[in-house]
């Protein structure tokens, strides 16, 4: 029997995981409403075992079609999640060592990891035991950060200083021919940063707007009735 198995019987055999907090199913929750529950502040919970950081790392990649770049899963989940890299060390080389995760080195991408059938059924079947401060908090991490690397692929993005401030650049890109390009004004870098930072939080719908106000742009109307 291997140690991922193992883990999955002990899981469901108890309702109190070691050093986190008691797990409730979701399914139960209306029927324990009446229940006085020991209030905690978000910032005063933190997730600290292997093996729930291993099934958020499985739901992670089960939303993302089952693989993501090792380097983005990084980011997310260390730099950006908070989560310590030991851990997440840890919870990767159990997720490679059990078959739930495989590692595959492409050429575009670099590292890529790749969830098996097995940690589909692991995502699927265990994610409630991870409480859903940390799936809804780590997800909406996730979901920004993969798209805004997506439309850094698509945007050809540079700032340039003059005596004046910085210049943003922005060259919308359609398979390496240049579709569009945007050049803004800003009084110093950090602006055009932020500026830049702003538009890529959703950049199909900002230059999508651009497109719709020039497809719809009106003549100025003139006023002859004193001629």
């Amino acid at each position: 029997m291997d140690e991922w198995q193992s883990f999955t019987e002990q899981m469901e055999r108890q309702t109190e995981i070691p050093g986190q907090l008691t797990f409730v199913p979701e399914d139960c929750i209306t029927a324990t409403a009446g229940l006085e529950q020991p209030s905690l502040q978000s910032n005063e919970m933190t997730l600290s075992d292997p093996h729930l950081i291993s099934i958020l790392l499985c739901i992670l990649l089960h939303r993302f079609e089952g693989r993501l770049p090792e380097s983005w899963l990084y980011d997310i989940v260390v730099v950006l999640g908070k989560i310590s890299y030991f851990l997440y060390a840890d919870a990767c080389g159990f997720l490679l060592d059990n078959h739930l995760v495989i590692s595959e080195n492409t050429a575009q991408a670099g590292e890529q990891y790749i969830l098996t059938p097995k940690g589909i059924a692991s995502a699927t079947n265990l994610r409630q035991y991870v409480p859903k401060l940390f799936r809804d908090r780590l997800m909406l991490t996730a979901l920004r950060y993969v798209s805004r690397q997506k439309a850094l692929k698509e945007l050809k993005v540079d700032y340039e200083p003059d005596a004046d401030g910085c210049f943003l650049c922005m060259r919308c890109m359609d398979r390496g021919q240049e579709m569009m390009s945007l050049r803004v004004h800003a009084p110093n870098r950090d602006a055009a940063i932020l500026l830049c930072e702003r538009i890529l939080r959703n950049p199909a719908r900002f230059f999508g707007k651009i497109i719709d106000l020039a497809l719809q742009n009106e003549e100025e109307e003139y006023d002859l009735s004193d001629n």
